[in-house]
Protein backbone atom coordinates (compact mmCIF):
# COMPACT_ATOMS: atom_id res chain seq x y z
CA UNK A 1 0.00 0.00 0.00
CA UNK A 2 0.77 3.69 -0.74
CA UNK A 3 2.66 5.31 2.30
CA UNK A 4 -0.18 7.77 3.49
CA UNK A 5 2.34 9.21 5.88
CA UNK A 6 4.49 10.56 2.83
CA UNK A 7 1.71 11.31 1.06
CA UNK A 8 0.58 13.91 3.81
CA UNK A 9 3.63 15.14 3.93
CA UNK A 10 4.00 15.89 0.35
CA UNK A 11 0.33 17.45 0.32
CA UNK A 12 0.93 19.84 3.26
CA UNK A 13 4.25 19.37 3.92
CA UNK A 14 4.90 23.74 3.25
CA UNK A 15 3.34 24.36 6.34
CA UNK A 16 4.41 21.38 8.88
CA UNK A 17 8.11 21.21 8.87
CA UNK A 18 7.86 17.14 9.80
CA UNK A 19 9.64 15.36 12.35
CA UNK A 20 12.91 16.39 12.46
CA UNK A 21 12.90 20.06 13.11
CA UNK A 22 14.94 22.45 10.94
CA UNK A 23 17.67 24.17 11.96
CA UNK A 24 17.98 28.00 10.76
CA UNK A 25 21.27 28.07 10.64
CA UNK A 26 22.97 31.19 12.46
CA UNK A 27 20.67 33.55 14.26
CA UNK A 28 20.60 37.23 12.51
CA UNK A 29 18.73 40.16 13.10
CA UNK A 30 16.47 40.91 10.75
CA UNK A 31 15.70 44.51 11.22
CA UNK A 32 17.89 45.58 8.34
CA UNK A 33 15.38 43.31 5.80
CA UNK A 34 12.41 44.25 7.19
CA UNK A 35 13.25 48.14 7.02
CA UNK A 36 14.44 47.22 3.17
CA UNK A 37 11.12 44.99 2.58
CA UNK A 38 9.01 47.41 4.22
CA UNK A 39 10.26 50.05 1.59
CA UNK A 40 10.65 48.08 -1.65
CA UNK A 41 7.25 46.33 -1.49
CA UNK A 42 4.85 46.42 -3.92
CA UNK A 43 1.02 46.06 -2.50
CA UNK A 44 -1.30 44.45 -3.67
CA UNK A 45 -4.85 45.78 -3.55
CA UNK A 46 -7.14 41.88 -3.65
CA UNK A 47 -5.53 38.52 -4.54
CA UNK A 48 -9.22 38.60 -6.28
CA UNK A 49 -9.40 38.59 -10.25
CA UNK A 50 -10.77 41.10 -11.43
CA UNK A 51 -13.53 41.93 -14.42
CA UNK A 52 -11.90 45.14 -16.30
CA UNK A 53 -8.72 46.32 -16.90
CA UNK A 54 -8.52 48.87 -14.14
CA UNK A 55 -8.80 46.03 -11.58
CA UNK A 56 -5.05 45.26 -13.03
CA UNK A 57 -3.08 48.88 -12.10
CA UNK A 58 -1.45 47.15 -8.95
CA UNK A 59 -0.01 44.58 -10.90
CA UNK A 60 1.84 47.17 -13.09
CA UNK A 61 4.75 47.55 -11.21
CA UNK A 62 5.59 44.36 -12.44
CA UNK A 63 6.12 44.42 -16.47
CA UNK A 64 9.80 46.13 -15.45
CA UNK A 65 10.68 43.41 -12.94
CA UNK A 66 9.47 40.66 -15.29
CA UNK A 67 10.76 42.43 -18.28
CA UNK A 68 11.49 40.15 -20.94
CA UNK A 69 11.46 36.40 -19.14
CA UNK A 70 9.83 33.66 -21.34
CA UNK A 71 8.74 31.76 -18.05
CA UNK A 72 7.00 33.21 -14.65
CA UNK A 73 6.99 30.48 -12.33
CA UNK A 74 4.65 31.05 -9.26
CA UNK A 75 4.30 28.90 -6.15
CA UNK A 76 1.69 28.21 -3.82
CA UNK A 77 2.95 27.74 0.08
CA UNK A 78 0.03 24.40 -0.06
CA UNK A 79 -2.15 23.07 -2.02
CA UNK A 80 -6.27 23.98 -1.45
CA UNK A 81 -5.61 27.77 -0.45
CA UNK A 82 -8.31 29.92 -2.27
CA UNK A 83 -5.72 32.97 -2.20
CA UNK A 84 -2.42 31.80 -4.11
CA UNK A 85 -5.54 30.03 -6.59
CA UNK A 86 -7.39 33.48 -6.83
CA UNK A 87 -4.03 35.54 -6.96
CA UNK A 88 -2.49 33.10 -9.53
CA UNK A 89 -5.75 33.68 -11.86
CA UNK A 90 -5.41 37.16 -11.66
CA UNK A 91 -1.80 37.39 -12.20
CA UNK A 92 -2.29 35.40 -15.45
CA UNK A 93 -5.26 37.55 -16.60
CA UNK A 94 -2.57 40.29 -16.41
CA UNK A 95 0.46 38.66 -18.02
CA UNK A 96 -2.11 37.41 -20.90
CA UNK A 97 -3.55 41.17 -21.24
CA UNK A 98 -0.58 43.62 -21.02
CA UNK A 99 2.58 41.34 -21.14
CA UNK A 100 1.88 38.91 -23.82
CA UNK A 101 1.53 35.56 -22.09
CA UNK A 102 0.46 32.70 -24.24
CA UNK A 103 -0.15 29.81 -21.75
CA UNK A 104 -0.02 28.63 -18.25
CA UNK A 105 1.05 25.16 -17.14
CA UNK A 106 -0.16 23.35 -14.28
CA UNK A 107 1.01 21.44 -11.85
CA UNK A 108 -1.31 18.70 -13.07
CA UNK A 109 -1.10 15.47 -15.38
CA UNK A 110 0.00 16.51 -18.86
CA UNK A 111 -2.07 13.42 -20.49
CA UNK A 112 -5.27 14.52 -18.80
CA UNK A 113 -4.33 18.24 -19.92
CA UNK A 114 -5.29 16.94 -23.38
CA UNK A 115 -9.12 17.76 -22.64
CA UNK A 116 -8.49 21.46 -21.05
CA UNK A 117 -6.22 22.30 -23.87
CA UNK A 118 -9.28 21.57 -26.09
CA UNK A 119 -11.75 23.04 -24.12
CA UNK A 120 -10.09 26.31 -23.56
CA UNK A 121 -9.79 26.15 -27.96
CA UNK A 122 -13.96 25.53 -28.01
CA UNK A 123 -13.89 22.23 -27.05
CA UNK A 124 -17.06 20.62 -25.29
CA UNK A 125 -18.23 20.73 -22.08
CA UNK A 126 -18.56 22.77 -19.21
CA UNK A 127 -15.14 24.13 -17.07
CA UNK A 128 -16.64 22.41 -14.13
CA UNK A 129 -17.19 19.08 -15.53
CA UNK A 130 -13.69 19.42 -17.86
CA UNK A 131 -11.61 20.98 -14.84
CA UNK A 132 -13.23 18.17 -12.23
CA UNK A 133 -12.43 14.88 -14.61
CA UNK A 134 -8.99 16.13 -16.21
CA UNK A 135 -6.98 18.42 -13.22
CA UNK A 136 -5.03 15.51 -11.05
CA UNK A 137 -4.98 14.91 -6.95
CA UNK A 138 -8.30 16.18 -6.91
CA UNK A 139 -7.17 19.67 -7.94
CA UNK A 140 -10.43 19.74 -10.12
CA UNK A 141 -12.65 20.27 -6.83
CA UNK A 142 -11.38 24.05 -6.69
CA UNK A 143 -13.63 26.44 -8.20
CA UNK A 144 -10.65 28.91 -8.53
CA UNK A 145 -9.54 25.76 -11.19
CA UNK A 146 -13.03 26.26 -13.14
CA UNK A 147 -12.80 29.26 -13.62
CA UNK A 148 -8.95 29.80 -14.77
CA UNK A 149 -10.67 27.35 -17.47
CA UNK A 150 -13.68 29.25 -17.87
CA UNK A 151 -11.64 32.66 -18.64
CA UNK A 152 -9.17 31.12 -20.63
CA UNK A 153 -11.83 29.82 -22.82
CA UNK A 154 -13.70 33.26 -22.90
CA UNK A 155 -10.65 35.07 -23.80
CA UNK A 156 -10.36 32.76 -27.08
CA UNK A 157 -13.32 32.93 -28.05
CA UNK A 158 -13.25 36.94 -28.18
CA UNK A 159 -12.30 37.64 -32.00
CA UNK A 160 -10.41 40.28 -30.87
CA UNK A 161 -7.76 38.35 -29.58
CA UNK A 162 -6.01 36.54 -32.86
CA UNK A 163 -3.51 35.07 -30.28
CA UNK A 164 -5.18 32.52 -28.76
CA UNK A 165 -3.92 31.78 -25.02
CA UNK A 166 -3.39 27.72 -23.88
CA UNK A 167 -2.98 25.61 -20.91
CA UNK A 168 -1.27 22.42 -20.08
CA UNK A 169 -0.08 19.92 -17.38
CA UNK A 170 3.16 19.24 -16.63
CA UNK A 171 3.40 16.35 -14.02
CA UNK A 172 3.16 12.46 -14.42
CA UNK A 173 0.05 10.68 -14.64
CA UNK A 174 0.46 9.68 -11.20
CA UNK A 175 -1.82 7.64 -8.69
CA UNK A 176 -1.21 9.21 -5.04
CA UNK A 177 1.27 11.68 -6.27
CA UNK A 178 3.92 8.60 -6.80
CA UNK A 179 2.77 5.70 -8.85
CA UNK A 180 2.20 6.06 -12.50
CA UNK A 181 -0.79 5.39 -14.42
CA UNK A 182 -1.13 3.66 -17.66
CA UNK A 183 -2.72 7.29 -19.24
CA UNK A 184 0.14 8.24 -20.98
CA UNK A 185 0.63 5.13 -22.82
CA UNK A 186 -3.04 4.80 -23.46
CA UNK A 187 -2.83 7.77 -25.16
CA UNK A 188 -0.11 7.08 -27.25
CA UNK A 189 -0.83 4.11 -28.14
CA UNK A 190 -4.86 5.14 -29.11
CA UNK A 191 -3.07 7.56 -31.28
CA UNK A 192 -0.27 5.72 -33.01
CA UNK A 193 -2.87 2.51 -33.80
CA UNK A 194 -5.08 5.08 -35.33
CA UNK A 195 -3.00 6.21 -37.69
CA UNK A 196 -0.73 3.15 -37.96
CA UNK A 197 -2.50 0.23 -37.13
CA UNK A 198 0.10 -2.29 -37.42
CA UNK A 199 2.48 -1.32 -35.23
CA UNK A 200 0.39 0.31 -33.03
CA UNK A 201 -1.35 -3.34 -32.33
CA UNK A 202 2.31 -4.85 -31.94
CA UNK A 203 3.60 -2.22 -29.39
CA UNK A 204 -0.20 -2.41 -27.82
CA UNK A 205 -0.02 -6.30 -27.39
CA UNK A 206 3.66 -5.66 -25.53
CA UNK A 207 2.42 -2.77 -23.30
CA UNK A 208 -1.03 -4.09 -22.63
CA UNK A 209 -0.24 -6.51 -19.30
CA UNK A 210 1.86 -3.77 -17.63
CA UNK A 211 -1.13 -1.28 -18.52
CA UNK A 212 -3.59 -3.22 -16.44
CA UNK A 213 -0.98 -3.53 -13.72
CA UNK A 214 -0.28 -0.03 -13.44
CA UNK A 215 -3.84 0.17 -12.64
CA UNK A 216 -3.29 -1.43 -9.46
CA UNK A 217 -2.11 0.98 -6.46
CA UNK A 218 1.74 -0.22 -6.33
CA UNK A 219 2.45 -2.85 -9.27
CA UNK A 220 5.71 -5.28 -8.27
CA UNK A 221 7.67 -5.69 -11.31
CA UNK A 222 10.37 -8.12 -11.45
CA UNK A 223 13.90 -6.54 -12.73
CA UNK A 224 13.44 -8.23 -16.06
CA UNK A 225 9.54 -6.64 -16.23
CA UNK A 226 11.20 -3.51 -15.54
CA UNK A 227 13.59 -3.62 -18.67
CA UNK A 228 11.37 -5.33 -20.85
CA UNK A 229 8.67 -2.18 -19.84
CA UNK A 230 11.43 -0.06 -20.59
CA UNK A 231 11.92 -1.47 -23.79
CA UNK A 232 8.55 -1.32 -24.92
CA UNK A 233 8.21 2.24 -24.30
CA UNK A 234 11.48 3.26 -26.06
CA UNK A 235 9.94 1.68 -28.82
CA UNK A 236 6.84 3.11 -28.95
CA UNK A 237 8.94 6.48 -28.80
CA UNK A 238 11.05 5.48 -31.55
CA UNK A 239 8.50 4.25 -33.94
CA UNK A 240 6.73 8.03 -33.09
CA UNK A 241 9.39 9.91 -33.99
CA UNK A 242 10.63 7.96 -37.25
CA UNK A 243 7.58 8.64 -39.04
CA UNK A 244 7.30 12.47 -37.82
CA UNK A 245 6.43 13.41 -41.28
CA UNK A 246 3.99 11.07 -42.16
CA UNK A 247 1.93 10.93 -38.79
CA UNK A 248 1.37 14.94 -39.19
CA UNK A 249 0.57 14.51 -42.74
CA UNK A 250 -2.02 11.86 -41.36
CA UNK A 251 -3.60 13.55 -38.56
CA UNK A 252 -2.52 16.89 -37.47
CA UNK A 253 0.70 18.50 -35.84
CA UNK A 254 -0.88 19.03 -32.55
CA UNK A 255 -2.37 15.66 -32.44
CA UNK A 256 0.99 14.19 -32.90
CA UNK A 257 2.71 16.37 -30.78
CA UNK A 258 0.28 15.15 -27.85
CA UNK A 259 1.01 11.64 -29.06
CA UNK A 260 4.78 11.56 -28.50
CA UNK A 261 4.46 14.19 -25.57
CA UNK A 262 2.80 11.02 -23.67
CA UNK A 263 5.04 8.52 -24.84
CA UNK A 264 7.51 10.66 -23.04
CA UNK A 265 5.60 11.19 -20.28
CA UNK A 266 5.32 7.32 -19.62
CA UNK A 267 8.92 7.03 -20.33
CA UNK A 268 9.73 9.60 -17.22
CA UNK A 269 7.06 8.48 -15.30
CA UNK A 270 9.02 4.61 -15.73
CA UNK A 271 12.07 5.97 -14.80
CA UNK A 272 10.36 7.58 -11.50
CA UNK A 273 9.07 4.45 -10.40
CA UNK A 274 12.29 2.70 -10.91
CA UNK A 275 13.53 4.62 -8.04
CA UNK A 276 10.28 4.67 -6.19
CA UNK A 277 11.68 3.55 -2.19
CA UNK A 278 9.72 1.21 -0.06
CA UNK A 279 7.85 2.29 3.03
CA UNK A 280 10.47 1.99 5.87
CA UNK A 281 9.38 0.10 8.90
CA UNK A 282 6.58 1.76 10.74
CA UNK A 283 6.18 4.28 7.99
CA UNK A 284 7.16 7.44 7.57
CA UNK A 285 8.91 9.20 4.73
CA UNK A 286 11.46 7.48 3.35
CA UNK A 287 14.97 8.34 3.50
CA UNK A 288 15.71 7.62 -0.12
CA UNK A 289 12.59 9.58 -1.42
CA UNK A 290 14.64 12.26 -2.61
CA UNK A 291 15.31 9.97 -5.84
CA UNK A 292 11.58 9.79 -6.74
CA UNK A 293 11.27 13.49 -5.77
CA UNK A 294 14.14 14.10 -8.27
CA UNK A 295 13.34 11.88 -11.02
CA UNK A 296 9.66 13.84 -10.92
CA UNK A 297 11.22 17.21 -10.92
CA UNK A 298 13.30 16.71 -13.59
CA UNK A 299 10.17 15.21 -15.63
CA UNK A 300 8.51 18.61 -15.19
CA UNK A 301 10.99 20.82 -15.96
CA UNK A 302 11.24 18.62 -19.12
CA UNK A 303 7.35 19.48 -19.69
CA UNK A 304 7.84 22.92 -19.41
CA UNK A 305 10.65 22.99 -22.29
CA UNK A 306 8.03 20.83 -23.86
CA UNK A 307 5.45 23.87 -23.35
CA UNK A 308 7.65 26.19 -24.44
CA UNK A 309 8.69 24.43 -27.70
CA UNK A 310 4.81 24.48 -28.55
CA UNK A 311 4.52 28.14 -27.82
CA UNK A 312 6.91 29.03 -30.91
CA UNK A 313 9.93 31.39 -30.17
CA UNK A 314 7.66 33.85 -29.10
CA UNK A 315 5.34 32.00 -26.79
CA UNK A 316 5.20 33.12 -22.88
CA UNK A 317 4.33 30.96 -20.24
CA UNK A 318 3.26 31.28 -16.57
CA UNK A 319 3.35 28.11 -14.55
CA UNK A 320 2.38 27.43 -11.38
CA UNK A 321 3.20 24.31 -9.10
CA UNK A 322 4.05 24.29 -5.11
CA UNK A 323 7.29 26.39 -3.85
CA UNK A 324 8.75 23.50 -3.62
CA UNK A 325 8.90 22.69 -7.58
CA UNK A 326 9.17 26.27 -8.31
CA UNK A 327 11.96 26.52 -6.20
CA UNK A 328 15.84 27.70 -7.82
CA UNK A 329 18.22 26.16 -5.22
CA UNK A 330 17.99 23.77 -3.35
CA UNK A 331 16.59 22.76 0.37
CA UNK A 332 16.21 20.24 2.58
CA UNK A 333 12.98 18.92 3.93
CA UNK A 334 11.22 16.27 5.09
CA UNK A 335 13.37 13.27 6.00
CA UNK A 336 15.06 12.85 3.33
CA UNK A 337 18.69 11.64 3.62
CA UNK A 338 20.01 14.55 1.20
CA UNK A 339 18.44 17.55 -0.48
CA UNK A 340 16.32 17.45 -3.07
CA UNK A 341 16.50 19.19 -6.83
CA UNK A 342 13.62 20.55 -8.16
CA UNK A 343 12.04 21.86 -11.27
CA UNK A 344 13.11 25.14 -10.80
CA UNK A 345 16.84 24.38 -10.81
CA UNK A 346 16.24 22.50 -13.92
CA UNK A 347 14.48 25.50 -15.45
CA UNK A 348 16.68 27.52 -14.13
CA UNK A 349 19.71 25.74 -16.26
CA UNK A 350 18.46 25.52 -19.13
CA UNK A 351 16.14 29.17 -19.04
CA UNK A 352 19.02 30.95 -16.44
CA UNK A 353 17.43 35.00 -16.94
CA UNK A 354 14.41 33.94 -19.05
CA UNK A 355 12.86 32.51 -15.54
CA UNK A 356 11.19 33.92 -12.83
CA UNK A 357 10.75 32.28 -9.99
CA UNK A 358 8.45 33.61 -7.48
CA UNK A 359 7.84 31.90 -3.87
CA UNK A 360 4.64 32.06 -1.88
CA UNK A 361 4.56 32.48 1.95
CA UNK A 362 1.86 33.20 4.47
CA UNK A 363 1.64 34.31 8.02
CA UNK A 364 -1.03 31.96 9.47
CA UNK A 365 -3.62 29.30 8.57
CA UNK A 366 -7.69 30.40 8.92
CA UNK A 367 -10.40 28.34 9.47
CA UNK A 368 -10.68 24.53 7.94
CA UNK A 369 -6.48 24.25 7.40
CA UNK A 370 -3.98 23.38 10.36
CA UNK A 371 -2.59 25.66 12.82
CA UNK A 372 0.83 26.54 13.06
CA UNK A 373 3.50 28.17 14.13
CA UNK A 374 6.07 30.66 12.39
CA UNK A 375 9.53 30.21 13.39
CA UNK A 376 11.09 34.14 15.15
CA UNK A 377 14.12 33.68 12.73
CA UNK A 378 12.23 32.15 9.94
CA UNK A 379 11.56 34.59 6.75
CA UNK A 380 7.91 34.86 7.14
CA UNK A 381 8.08 35.81 10.21
CA UNK A 382 10.55 38.97 9.20
CA UNK A 383 7.67 39.31 6.10
CA UNK A 384 5.07 39.28 8.91
CA UNK A 385 6.97 42.13 10.74
CA UNK A 386 6.94 44.46 7.61
CA UNK A 387 3.10 45.31 8.61
CA UNK A 388 1.34 44.81 5.32
CA UNK A 389 -0.78 42.37 4.31
CA UNK A 390 -0.32 41.44 0.92
CA UNK A 391 2.76 42.29 -1.25
CA UNK A 392 4.99 41.21 -4.03
CA UNK A 393 8.75 41.58 -3.33
CA UNK A 394 11.70 41.73 -5.77
CA UNK A 395 14.24 40.38 -3.99
CA UNK A 396 16.84 40.73 -6.74
CA UNK A 397 16.75 44.61 -5.79
CA UNK A 398 18.20 43.53 -2.92
CA UNK A 399 21.81 43.36 -4.44
CA UNK A 400 22.55 46.92 -4.00
CA UNK A 401 22.10 46.79 0.10
CA UNK A 402 24.74 44.69 1.49
CA UNK A 403 23.64 44.09 5.07
CA UNK A 404 19.94 42.73 2.87
CA UNK A 405 22.02 40.69 0.27
CA UNK A 406 23.96 38.44 3.13
CA UNK A 407 21.15 38.23 4.65
CA UNK A 408 18.89 36.58 2.06
CA UNK A 409 21.69 34.30 1.24
CA UNK A 410 21.90 32.29 4.30
CA UNK A 411 20.16 28.96 4.79
CA UNK A 412 16.71 30.02 6.25
CA UNK A 413 13.36 28.42 7.25
CA UNK A 414 10.70 29.63 4.43
CA UNK A 415 7.45 28.19 3.89
CA UNK A 416 8.65 25.13 5.35
CA UNK A 417 11.92 24.99 3.56
CA UNK A 418 15.61 25.16 4.80
CA UNK A 419 16.57 27.29 2.14
CA UNK A 420 18.86 30.13 0.86
CA UNK A 421 15.91 32.42 -0.14
CA UNK A 422 17.82 34.80 -2.20
CA UNK A 423 18.91 31.64 -4.37
CA UNK A 424 15.97 29.75 -4.06
CA UNK A 425 13.38 33.23 -5.49
CA UNK A 426 13.59 36.26 -7.54
CA UNK A 427 10.53 37.30 -5.74
CA UNK A 428 8.23 36.26 -3.01
CA UNK A 429 4.77 37.03 -2.75
CA UNK A 430 3.22 37.38 0.84
CA UNK A 431 -0.25 36.97 1.55
CA UNK A 432 -1.43 37.20 5.70
CA UNK A 433 -4.12 34.56 5.45
CA UNK A 434 -4.92 31.23 4.12
CA UNK A 435 -8.16 29.98 4.02
CA UNK A 436 -9.22 27.02 1.73
CA UNK A 437 -10.06 26.75 -1.52
CA UNK A 438 -13.55 26.94 -2.54
CA UNK A 439 -15.69 23.86 -3.85
CA UNK A 440 -16.55 23.61 -7.07
CA UNK A 441 -20.08 22.37 -8.00
CA UNK A 442 -20.35 18.25 -7.28
CA UNK A 443 -20.88 16.37 -10.63
CA UNK A 444 -24.55 16.20 -11.74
Amino acid sequence: MINKIWLAAVAVGALTIGARPLAAGTQEDSVSFVRWATAHAMSIQTVEPGSSIADLSDLRPLKPVIGAARVVALGEPAHGAHEPLAFRNRLFRYLVEELGFTAIALESGLPESRALFDFVAGGPGTAEQVARENLSFGFGTFQENAELVQWIREYNADASHPRKVRIYGIDLSLVGWMVPTPIALEKALTYLTRVDAVPGQRLRAVLQPYMERLSTEVPAFSPAERDALSAAIDDLIGQLERERMAYIAATSKDDYEWACCNAVVARQADRAFRVLPPQPPGGGVPPSGWQWSDARDAAMAENVHWVLAQEGPTGRVLVFAHNGHVKSAPAEKQDFERTTNSMGQYLRSILGDDLITIGSSAARNGPGFRAFSLGPDSVDAALVRTGLPQFLLDLRASRDDRDVAAWLAKRRVFAGYLLSPGSAFDMLLFIDTLNPAHAAPPAP
